[in-house]
């Protein structure tokens, strides 16, 4: 019914124009006008006009069908995009949960013959079990991140990074990596970062997990602080095993785990993690990689004004 009423307005400009056609050429009307100095009939130009019109407007009415079934498909594919994403989620979630508790259950079947291998039993799943609350512990807060809002106050970097590697250095007492911190010389103060401090430290944090999980044993992992134009840095350096070209584009993704990353410890959501709160906050992260060389993760964040 309403395609129908638009078709009718749509030509009614010709049916006028034919109308008018009609009664010019009968003499009922003037028939003639004068265009530019050329004498014309009036009926012939009342029906091009109501022609051009009514061609004019059923050409607007297809446009815009069609880019309203366009924005449709827009928004069909979108859907469709972000089911595919939460199936792959899906799909690498089940796979990092399946490899821990597989290794729990031969754990406890070791442990059920009560042989001298118990403890070296009792050891692995201890491991497993604290991977699979890494895990959990990491998702809640990604899935924190997605419905919240960071809270916004001036946040020192200098002093959230000593922070950070405090904290890193305390869970990983038996590691022989070391950190360094630089914090760049500029003729004035560093200014602060804008944001939430907790999620900040969070995300300087697991940028050094990161690069210090993936560096040799003996290895120093270098922390840079600084600013570059309107934005403050702060810049994590190993020279550690490097990430594959291939890998690189998808290793913010939630639980991806790239070719070289097989064998080492950790939930996949390190990187993801930091990703959200760069994001959250404005910033964004840069990763810069060559395999067997290294890697640089730089989260850049909004200056804050004193």
């Amino acid at each position: 019914m309403r395609t129908t009423r638009l078709v009718g307005l749509l030509l009614a400009p010709s049916i006028v124009g034919a109308s008018l056609a009609v009664l010019m050429e009968s003499e009922l009307l003037p028939t003639s006008i004068f265009v530019f100095r050329l004498q014309a009939s009036a009926g012939i130009v009342a029906g091009l006009v109501g022609l051009a019109t009514s061609v004019l407007g059923i050409l607007a009415w297809w446009l815009l069908r069609h880019w309203r079934a366009a924005l449709r498909q827009a928004r069909v594919d979108g859907h469709r995009l972000q089911e595919e994403a939460h199936r792959r989620f899906v799909h690498r979630l089940n796979h990092e949960l399946k490899n821990p508790l597989t290794a729990i259950r031969a754990g406890l079947t070791n442990l059920q013959e009560a042989g001298p291998q118990a403890h070296a039993s009792l050891l692995n799943i201890h491991r497993q079990v604290e991977r699979l609350g890494t895990l959990a512990n990491d998702l809640r807060k990604l899935t924190d991140l997605d419905l919240g809002e960071a809270e916004q106050e001036l946040v020192g970097l200098p002093e959230l990074v000593q922070e950070a590697v405090e904290m890193s250095r305390s869970a990983r007492e038996q590691d022989d990596r070391a950190i360094t911190i630089n914090v760049q010389r500029l003729p004035w103060s560093l200014s602060p970062a804008q944001g939430d401090r907790d999620l900040l430290l969070l995300a300087i944090y697991n940028l050094l997990d990161n690069a210090l999980k993936f560096s040799d044993p003996g290895a120093t992992v270098e922390v840079r602080v600084g600013e570059d134009g309107a934005r403050a840095t702060v810049e994590v350096t190993d020279t550690g095993r490097g990430i594959a070209a291939q890998d690189l584009p998808h290793v913010t993704e939630e639980l991806y785990r790239g070719q070289d990353s097989q064998g080492t410890e950790g939930s996949g959501l390190g990187l993801a993690l930091v990703q959200r709160v760069a994001v959250l906050h404005g910033g964004e992260l840069l990763i810069r990689s060559r395999q067997g060389q290294g890697t640089v993760a730089t989260l850049r964040l909004p200056l804050g004004r004193k």
